[in-house]
């Protein structure tokens, strides 16, 4: 089994690692974890949130950073690398939730799954 998830970088990836890490540990999954950036983002937080996943001993992790839209680009990496289900952690406020996970699975057909995003420490 393959699982994607994202980051929205380093702050929200330290609350949520261990979470994710304990769903793979339980359904012998493989985590893969995508940090999606436009062209003028900031890459240095990007690669801070992935490399608390890469740090992770004894857990199979792929940390990927993307180029692109979020929806469309979550939706292409799931496919790429075949992924059972796609976990998204998204501020429950925020109706980008509803859109994103809607888009991602019309454009792939894979079960998502939304966490909402841990607001206290």
């Amino acid at each position: 089994m393959k699982i994607l998830a994202t980051t929205a970088g380093s702050l929200p990836a330290k609350r949520k690692a261990d979470y994710l890490f304990e769903i793979c540990e339980k359904l012998a999954a493989e985590l893969i974890v995508l940090h999606v950036i436009r062209e003028t983002d900031n890459y240095a937080d990007g690669e801070r949130a992935l490399d608390i996943f890469r740090a992770k001993t004894g857990q199979k992790v792929r940390a990927i950073m993307r180029i692109g839209g979020l929806a469309e680009t979550i939706a292409k990496v799931a496919e790429e690398y075949e992924v059972n289900l796609v976990i998204l952690g998204i501020d429950p406020k925020s109706e980008l939730a509803n859109q994103i996970s809607s888009e991602v699975y019309l454009n792939t057909g894979i079960p998502v799954l939304i966490v909402p995003t841990l607001t206290r420490e």
